[in-house]
């Protein structure tokens, strides 16, 4: 019956933790969640940008270096780190004791809560895996080794610089042979136990492991470099520290003294670095201040900047852009968007920017950023004529931004805090800073003296709805309500200024007949009659939402004509093209008291309904008028066919249409009288 009492351990509760895979697995898992591309390269550049370097180089190391033992017993367990090919990439930035810690982090990270940092999920850069088993790092006085085959307590194994010949089993001469010559590592740096710096060392992965069977070779790293060439010319925009990436390769074994040869390099323009380097630097300590707090008013800046490309060929492109940041401030915000921006779970910054390339390809497509570009897919594409930067929400492979599927759209049941955080960077903090932008490209006018290219950026830069991607669509109604009042629109009229578009009269040029000349002369007619014309394209009609507005119509150009006489000293050709314009939709009692009846004598008589029985004209073939000499008062002039025709139309409809008090006749051997 003893066996039938409880004992105190059985009334314990017993506790235990979750079973956790191997590190290996949870490596495999981040692999396949970030495929092997140039997405690599991407997770390097931010590493380096939120170290706040200025300066990066990557370089492929193709020679041997050293070899690594086969026996057994292998008496050198670290000269798999120093063997050949490797990836070698350099930054000017050395690591902080956060920065060390954060790099021995899975599935967290120590920039969780930075609003200055963008690599936040600690994932990012574990996708170096796929390149290599064995990274190594040196910065400052470290030195760092990460094997992931290690029993779990051994994976990172951390040394002094000054101390590498003193640590057992560690051959300082496979360490020099690996980077002597490598971004100015030598003897010297060993010695005095300090990079300054930053060097990640990726020995290539040349036969299978348990982490990966992705073998890689030189081929795949011309695939990292050429993914990486394809959106250099666009990679530094949104950055907020560095200014230069240069691409290097080095295969000879016997060279020595600086190792790599340059094959491509990108980076700010001299003639514009200062600007840029002053704005983002002042951007940048102001949000370092605020800790995690939000500022009570915008943090904003923007700036031109030219980005210069070049290649081992020395082919050379500079490309101009403006861009503009905006940090939103809380006085600014919705209660919703104060309230996500607020949310730890979140932790992102209400932070957006914009970028339009100022020579306006007509290929140019916008593309997405969260400070470097997403992958380019169709998801990554907004379809706003400029490029679009923010501290989205990403999917966990940080390739697309997070939007409501379909389902969730038609459920209304997209309550994901992200997917809402995202809608809310669209709606109130795109906008805004789009709507400043467009305003900031006005008041630069005055830096051009071709005013009206000038406008024809700016027209260029509102987004065409019918284009614009349907997650995107939502930034349309906040921005043109931002927009309403605002001087966007450009005329020529009193040397060319800048109007708004209750002020302005709006012309459509594909809604004025082609040929003959007639749109010149309805321009001509604008300019005369000092009228603040506005050319708009079609897109711009539909997404300003201008309808209603003052347009440039038949109706709207009689009306002016009949404010003075101008119109009359016109040519001949830019009268009868008013006559093709205004009976363009048959309103032929348009013309009436208008002075565009063509007299064959040269001079022109008003079209009327009084004195009819005293002012007969006539309408006669070229052939009969000589038979009336002496009476070219009362025959209207030999017209162009098509006017003729309009004419003819007159007079065929007088009777019925009651227009027969038209002062036109037509006598000749089959004449018809209009009475």
């Amino acid at each position: 019956m003893a066996d039938d009492v409880d004992s105190d351990s059985d009334n314990e509760i017993e506790y235990s933790g979750m079973i956790q895979p191997p590190l290996i697995k949870q490596l495999q898992t981040i692999l396949s969640e970030y495929p092997d591309d140039g997405q690599i390269l991407k997770e390097i550049i931010q590493n380096a940008e939120d170290a706040g370097a200025s300066e990066m180089k990557i370089l492929f190391d193709g020679r041997q270096g050293v070899q690594e033992l086969n026996s057994r017993k292998n008496k050198a367990p670290f000269r798999k780190y120093f063997k050949g090919p490797a990836l070698l990439v350099h930054n000017n930035a050395e690591f902080t004791e956060e920065d060390w810690e954060g790099i021995k982090m899975l599935y967290s990270s120590i920039k969780e809560f930075d609003k200055t940092k963008v690599g936040k999920f600690g994932l990012g850069f574990k996708s170096v895996f796929h390149i290599t088993d064995h990274p190594v790092i040196i910065s400052g006085d470290q030195l760092l080794v990460l094997d992931p085959h290690q029993d779990p307590s051994k994976v990172c194994q951390t040394m002094k610089l000054k101390k590498l010949h003193k640590y057992k089993k560690f051959n300082v001469e496979d360490c020099l042979k690996a980077f002597s010559g490598v971004f100015g590592f030598d003897q010297n740096t060993i010695e005095s136990g300090h990079f300054e710096g930053t060097i990640f060392r990726f020995p290539l992965r040349q036969e299978e492991t348990k982490l990966s069977d992705n073998i890689y070779d030189k081929s795949k790293v011309d695939d990292l470099f050429m993914s990486f060439k394809d959106e250099a010319p666009v990679s530094l925009l949104f950055l907020k520290c560095l200014e230069s990436i240069t691409l290097l390769r080095e295969e000879s074994e016997s060279k020595t003294g600086y190792i790599g040869e340059k094959i491509f390099s990108v980076c700010i323009d001299e003639t514009t670095i200062e600007a840029v380097r002053s704005a983002r630097k002042d951007m940048r300590s102001q949000i370092q201040g605020l800790g995690n707090t939000l500022p009570s008013d915008p943090i904003a800046n923007s700036y031109n900047m030219k980005i210069y490309v070049e290649d081992n060929a020395r082919n050379a492109t500079c490309r101009s852009w403006k861009v503009m940041n905006l940090f939103q401030g809380e006085n600014s915000m919705s209660s919703t968007l104060r309230k996500l921006s607020k949310d730890d779970s979140l932790s992102y910054s209400p932070y957006v920017g914009v970028a339009m390339d100022m020579d306006c390809p007509s290929n140019f497509q916008g593309h997405v950023f969260c400070f470097l570009p997403l992958p380019l897919t169709e998801k990554s594409l907004s379809g706003l004529p400029i490029h679009v930067n923010g501290f989205f929400a990403l999917s966990q492979s940080r390739r697309f931004v997070k939007w409501p599927t379909a389902d969730q759209i038609r459920n209304h049941t997209h309550t994901d805090k992200s997917i809402q955080w995202n809608q809310a960077l669209v709606i109130e903090v795109l906008s805004e800073v789009y709507s400043s932008f467009l305003q900031e490209l006005v008041q630069e006018s005055s830096n051009y003296e071709d005013l009206s290219a000038h406008a024809t950026t700016v027209s260029q830069c509102i987004p065409n709805t019918n284009e614009v991607d349907e997650h995107w669509r939502i930034l349309i109604p906040p921005l043109v309500e931002k927009l309403k009042n605002t001087k966007i629109f450009f005329t020529t009229n009193k040397g060319g200024e800048w109007i708004s578009k209750d002020q302005a009269v709006f012309l459509r040029p594909n809604k004025i007949p082609s040929g003959h000349g007639v749109e010149s002369t309805i321009r001509r007619i604008l300019e005369m009659y000092h009228q603040n014309t506005v050319e708009v394209d079609d897109h711009v009609w539909e997404t300003m939402k201008l309808q209603g507005h003052t347009e440039v119509t038949p109706d709207f150009i009689n009306r002016i004509l009949r404010t003075s006489n101008a119109y009359t000293s016109c040519s001949n050709d830019d009268k009868f093209n008013l006559i093709r314009y205004l009976l363009k939709d048959g309103q032929y009692n348009s013309l009436e008291d208008l002075t565009l009846l063509p007299l064959q004598n040269g001079s022109y008589i008003k079209f009327t309904r009084s004195n009819i029985n005293s002012c007969e004209i006539y309408m006669m073939s070229p052939s009969k008028m000589k038979l009336f000499v002496g009476m070219e008062d009362k025959l209207l002039q030999t017209l162009p066919t098509d006017v003729q025709s309009i004419f003819e139309k007159m007079i065929g409809r007088g009777s019925r249409k009651g227009l027969h008090s038209m002062a036109i006749q037509r006598r000749c051997e089959k004449s018809k009288s209009i009475r």
